[in-house]
């Protein structure tokens, strides 16, 4: 059966797979998706052949097929990176044998974009597995395939940060990819993600992406503002993450105090159970109709850094943490 990976959302009952297309991105999607769900049926060994191993194809094969009572079951990860389709693949596929193995699941990788309409090999290949098309993305497509990566953002976000990584990035999917992972750093919690992980995130100014938040929900704004002007001086295309950490900072504020529940608002917010006091504390004596206003405040700075409305985006920037500041503060 033949899918376009836009369409490949659940492997379901198969266990032999082909990709095809040259989209390296959606192909690691595609194999992580794969993997997790064969891992959960039992395939716990993996062997992985590249284009120059295929000489040892049909031994490996031909050792694991049929399986015994001590034998693994076996997940054959085969990589076909450039030139024609190998005929030692072919060859393999043409054999039912593999098909009707039960412990020998396949991954066929292969940098072919098109499949042949005819050959024993791809109708046993349609007939037992799954085919996906991992080729490179119409416009549409691609940005169905980012709005899919930041399922995960409040929906009044997505517009401020998909359509900046869209922008910033068009036909770049790993640029994209790496912008949204930033992003699940900033807005999922502890459980979902590891914050070890965020020690690569330093802007120009050597502060990191969860520093620049701690400040700014530590009232701390003088060090911020010293912040943003060292990255106006010196590391100016970095806007777009300092205004998604803004972003998420305002958005979490002003869903808490639309609802008497707000530690809970802060959680469904994306904060870190660790920082909800923090955000507690920083809204304490705060106003919705500030917050509002703050939000129109960042989506307009959003609009700025994509040259859509004339101004200085890092001049805005610290107007809104200024504007922050005040709407935050506590009155003796």
């Amino acid at each position: 059966m033949k899918v376009n990976f836009l369409n490949f959302t659940d492997p379901k009952d198969h266990k032999f797979f082909l990709l095809t297309g040259g989209e390296f991105i959606l192909k690691q999607d595609a194999i992580e998706r794969i993997l997790g769900h064969l891992e959960n049926n039992g395939f716990n060994e993996k062997v992985s052949i590249s284009q120059n191993e295929l000489d040892s194809l049909e031994e490996i094969v031909s050792r694991n097929i049929g399986g015994s009572l001590f034998q693994e079951n076996l997940i054959l990860h085969i990589k076909h990176s450039s030139g024609k389709f190998p005929e030692k693949i072919k060859s393999l596929l043409e054999n039912n044998n593999i098909f009707t193995s039960s412990n020998i699941a396949l991954i066929v990788e292969s940098s072919i974009e098109k499949t042949p309409a005819s050959g024993a090999w791809i109708k046993n290949f349609d007939t037992h597995g799954l085919i996906i098309n991992c080729s490179k993305l119409k416009v549409m497509e691609e940005k169905m395939w980012l709005k899919r990566q930041l399922s995960f953002l409040p929906k009044d976000l997505l517009p401020i940060f998909g359509g900046s990584i869209f922008q910033n990035n068009e036909a770049n999917l790993l640029g994209q990819k790496n912008e949204v992972e930033l992003l699940k750093i900033l807005f999922l919690s502890e459980d979902e993600s590891n914050e070890t992980n965020t020690d690569h995130i330093i802007f120009g100014s050597g502060i990191s992406a969860f520093e620049l938040e701690d400040l700014l929900i530590n009232r701390n704004f003088k060090k911020a503002l010293m912040t943003i002007n060292f990255m106006r001086d010196h590391d100016r295309q970095n806007s777009a993450p300092i205004i998604w950490i803004i972003a998420k900072v305002i958005n979490a504020c002003l869903e808490s105090l639309k609802v008497s529940n707000k530690k809970s608002a802060l959680i469904n917010s994306g904060v870190w159970s660790s920082k909800v006091n923090l955000y507690l504390n920083l809204i304490k004596q705060a106003k919705l109709n500030e917050f509002l206003f703050l939000n129109d405040e960042i989506l307009k700075v959003d609009l700025i850094n994509k040259g859509l409305i004339k101004a200085d985006t890092w001049e805005q920037i610290e107007r809104v943490i200024l504007r922050l500041q005040d709407a935050t503060a506590l009155q003796s």
